[in-house]
């Protein structure tokens, strides 16, 4: 962080802190101050996690121990747009500058397709900077005095005699100039050329680098050579010897970037290039473009197996189609939104930079803290929206300001607050630009040529009302039943304006029926990707923003999906309508072949009746009066036990068996709980009903004679009897019995018998005692 400037004259407002501070660039055209090198610009670095990893790898890279062929490494800082990729490949450039001794480092800021401008004026040249200037001259030296050791070495002639061994050594150890040892032994140019062709094999096919650097320790030739490389025209004595052309397309680039790492990486120094913006390529034509991407993989490549450092930056976008062997050379670093602690710094350190006065936000900064923690949400996170934010609500504040003193003026120093109202402002005055009007024409443009116009809106909602300073919704017909509404709204910044798009949801659907509408917002403004997932929520569908560059073709693909999901919906609409009537029929047609078979099995299987008891099977000890009672109720509980309550079970095959068909499978019967209790409480009844005549029997034999038989014993037993009754589970078998009431139910039948006794055996009494009485 640089020191604060100058407070600015007494009576003059400061100047933002965040204007000319949302853009870093590494480098433009003719740059005459080498990136890293220069005044530090407008931008504050925050140190972070993914810096801190880049910080940690270019160290490793400079501070290599081992071969330098296993130094190199190529890096990608991959990240959207605004997250600060060019800032840190800015921090890496610095960082890379301040290398002792200083190290050959390769600058472009965006590819173009103009290569040749790229390579004359955005890199550096070597002879642009002297210290440059020897640096590599003493590289091709060494290079060419390796190549020159192993002619001679493989040379098997006399001429060098006993100091052969002298003279490889000198060459090796970088004691001998090369150039002296070619001419005092008259080493033939073109063997030598073969032999730089032989290295430069694998850098590039072109032999006009390897005749370049064998003419360039020719001293008449030297400085013509030095201007082809640096991207001049090539003279008349290069062009008899094959260098026809200067260095301008990508191919030649890109060559002679490689020829640089292989010279620097047979001296064994470190080495950097850095490009970014590397999505300009998704803009050029296709043909350019691929011959882009196959020689920035080829000096990927050359830089890893070489001993270089490349650094480039590109969205996921381009980074998820670069090829797989980039992929697998290029260590990805990935850039995060920022969260509140990040952003706090950020704008501290601005505000900081222009002015140390403290002020209402947290570290002297002017910001309210519910201003602080909206620009983290409306920003999403993304550096150069929370700059261009805070640029705004700055100037907001001041005019606020300003508009309050009763001269109008704006006052000295930074603003007093920055708060909430002025956070919004800014993001109305910043994309709230276009008019309504606008959008309706551009919808109109887009949907108008597909057949998807419809200007009128279905008849029932046409007294709807579009949220509060809305556009008109556009409403495309998809089917006669169903519509697509496209609804223009303003900035998305506070709740309330999600809750007004979803009062206008709620209300369409209620008309219409979810199933027969789709809303797609249409943005005319700023909106956060918090307030678009709610908007998203509650419609169903992603808002679009106006003033995104896909917008047409984002609004296209959204219309086709829409149209496609109503579809899908009125198939399956009518498929259910078609299951519902499918298991209404099937479960009719179970219930009729249920009922078939029940009769099927009636008729082959008929219900055998109990045989009726005689007088004769009676029990003869049982009193004369009551017998006949006694054998009703028994013979209607029998009947009873026999029909049983619910449907009765049936055993035998689930499906009748045909003949030449499978063997039919068998059928488990089932019954329910409260079935099973029901046939419980009848077989209970059956025995009480013989323990009261067991019990009446003993009462009889036990008087001996009229006159011994007492009332009040038939009255506990007939009591007893009716007592029990009353706690046995209701059965209702809906018919009547012989002996009991109307209704059929079993209660009915056994306090039918207890009446029945006691009347038919109280009239042989001469005296009733009066507890008797009922």
């Amino acid at each position: 962080m640089t020191s604060p400037p100058a407070r600015p004259p007494e009576g003059r407002p400061l100047k933002n802190p965040f204007r000319e501070s949302t853009v870093a660039q590494l480098e433009a055209f003719d740059d005459s101050t080498q990136i890293g090198t220069g005044p530090t610009g407008a931008g504050v670095h925050i140190p972070g996690r993914t810096s801190a990893w880049l910080t940690e790898h270019i160290e490793a890279y400079l501070g290599h121990r081992g071969e330098p062929e296993t130094r190199g490494r190529a890096i990608a800082l991959v990240g959207e747009f605004g997250l600060g990729k060019s800032h840190l490949a800015r921090e890496a450039t610095r960082l890379l500058r301040k290398h002792v001794p200083p190290l050959p480092l390769w600058v472009i800021s965006q590819p173009s397709i103009d290569m040749r401008t790229v390579y004359q004026e955005r890199l550096t040249s070597p002879r642009d900077d002297f210290d440059a200037f020897v640096d590599f001259k003493q590289a091709i030296t060494d290079f060419y005095a390796d190549v020159t050791a192993e002619i001679l070495g493989e040379d098997d002639t006399d001429r060098f005699g006993a100091d052969r061994g002298a003279f490889l050594e000198g060459l090796r150890a970088r004691r001998l100039d090369p150039q002296k040892i070619v001419q005092a032994f008259n080493l033939d140019e073109e063997r030598i050329q073969h032999r730089l062709r032989r290295h430069l094999r694998g850098v590039t096919a072109h032999r006009t680098f390897a005749v370049a650097l064998a003419q360039l320790f020719n001293r008449p030739f030297e400085n013509d050579v030095w201007n082809w490389l640096s991207g001049g025209e090539p003279v008349a004595h290069l062009r008899e010897r094959g260098i026809r052309e200067p260095i301008r397309s990508i191919q030649q680039v890109f060559d002679a970037l490689a020829v640089f790492s292989l010279v620097y990486g047979k001296s064994g120094r470190p080495y950097a290039l850095v490009l970014d913006e590397l999505d300009k390529t998704t803009e050029w034509p296709e043909q350019d473009r691929a011959v882009f991407i196959n020689a920035f993989e080829m000096l990927v490549e050359r830089y890893v197996n070489q001993g270089g450092l490349l650094l480039f930056c590109a969205r996921p976008e381009l980074w998820g189609r670069l090829p797989l062997s980039l992929h697998e050379r290029v260590l990805p670093l990935w850039l995060d939104s920022w969260g509140p602690a990040e952003t706090d710094r950020l704008i501290a350190g601005h505000v900081h930079r222009a002015d140390r006065t403290p002020g209402a936000g947290p570290d002297g900064a002017p910001f309210a803290e519910p201003a602080l923690r909206e620009i983290v949400l409306q920003s999403d996170g993304v550096p150069r929206q929370i700059l261009q934010i805070c640029e705004g609500a700055w100037d907001q504040a001041v005019r606020r300001e300003a508009g309050a003193r009763e001269d109008r003026r704006p006052r000295p120093g930074p603003p007093r607050e920055i708060g909430l109202t002025d956070v919004h402002a800014a993001l109305r005055s910043a994309h709230g630009k276009r008019d309504m009007a606008e959008v309706a024409h551009r919808l109109q443009h887009v949907l108008a040529p597909r057949q998807w116009w419809h200007h009128m809106p279905p008849v029932s909602v046409r007294s709807l009302s579009a949220p509060r300073e809305g556009g008109e919704p556009r409403w495309v017909q998809v089917t006669r039943r169903t519509w697509i509404a496209l609804l223009p709204v303003p900035s998305v910044l506070a709740q309330d304006d999600v809750h007004g798009i979803q009062r206008f949801v709620d209300r369409v659907r209620s008309v219409l029926a979810p199933e027969n509408v789709e809303i797609l917002v249409i943005v005319n403004g700023h909106a956060c990707r918090e307030m678009r997932n709610r908007v998203a929520e509650h419609c169903g569908t992603v808002p679009l923003v106006f003033d995104d560059p896909r917008f047409e073709s984002m609004l296209i693909d959204g219309v086709r999906s829409l149209i496609e999901r109503l579809r899908a919906n009125g198939r399956n609409a009518v498929l259910g309508e078609v299951r519902d009537q499918l298991e209404t029929i099937t479960t009719q047609q179970a219930m009729l072949a249920d009922r078939i078979d029940a009769v099927d099995h009636a008729v082959n299987h008929p219900r055998l009746p109990p045989p009726t008891p005689g007088p004769l099977t009676s029990d003869p000890r049982v009193p004369p009066p009551v017998r006949e009672p006694f054998r009703q109720a028994q013979a209607a509980l029998d009947r009873l036990l026999e029909d049983g309550v619910g449907p009765r079970p049936r055993l035998g095959p689930a499906v009748p068996g045909a003949e030449g068909a499978r063997a039919a499978l068998p059928r488990r019967a089932t019954t329910e709980q409260t079935t099973l209790q029901a046939m419980g409480a009848l077989l209970y009844a059956r025995r009480l009903v013989e323990a009261f005549r067991e019990a009446i029997t003993h009462w009889w034999e036990a008087g001996g004679d009229a006159d011994g038989r007492n009332a009040q014993g038939l009255f506990t037993v007939c009591r007893s009897f009716e007592i029990s009754v009353e706690v046995l589970p209701r059965v209702d078998t809906g018919e009547s019995g012989p002996g009991a009431r109307a209704g059929g139910g079993v209660e009915e039948v056994l306090t039918g018998l207890a009446e029945q006794v006691w009347f038919a055996l109280r009239d042989g009494f001469s005296a009733e005692p009066g507890g008797a009485a009922r």
